[in-house]
């Protein structure tokens, strides 16, 4: 996935860059911006060509790590709500729990999802280390609106 963007500021090998947001972001809200598309949003990507402050480039995050990035975030933690909810049940059910079943299987699941994203979030500064799911800045491009 290739998107163009320009240079804010830079630091030693990483620039932020304001951007458009991309029209498949629409309905994630990831970045706080919920469904307002269109909007612009500043993303820190690998700097290996030098650009500096002001320079339109372009920016290539490949779409197998963007799809693994995603179920990580979601897919996971999503996996592991139903599968706390099933197990959870089970087991409540196994041990003749007396008050609701659904509710407490609902409320552990959603204990355990919670836990996943905690885990993710601890981290999330290995990840952003990977070039893997960073954006690379790969060419410096023409000037177009942002």
């Amino acid at each position: 996935m290739r998107q163009t963007g320009v240079v804010v500021s830079t630091n030693e090998n990483t620039a932020i860059l304001k951007m458009q947001r991309h029209s498949a972001c629409a309905s994630c809200g990831g970045c706080g911006m919920g469904k307002e598309e269109g909007k612009d949003i500043q993303i820190e990507a690998i700097n290996k060509i030098g650009a500096a402050k002001g320079d339109f480039v372009e920016v290539d995050v490949s779409t197998p790590n963007v799809l693994k990035a995603a179920a990580i975030a979601y897919v996971i933690p999503l996996i592991v709500l139903f599968v706390g909810i099933v197990i959870s049940n089970k087991v409540l059910t196994a041990i003749n729990y007396s008050s609701n079943v659904e509710t407490m299987s609902a409320i552990i699941g959603a204990f355990l999802m919670s836990i996943v994203f905690i885990i993710i979030k601890k981290n999330e500064p290995k990840f952003k280390k990977s070039e893997e799911y960073t954006p690379i800045i790969t060419n410096i491009a023409e000037e177009t609106t942002i």
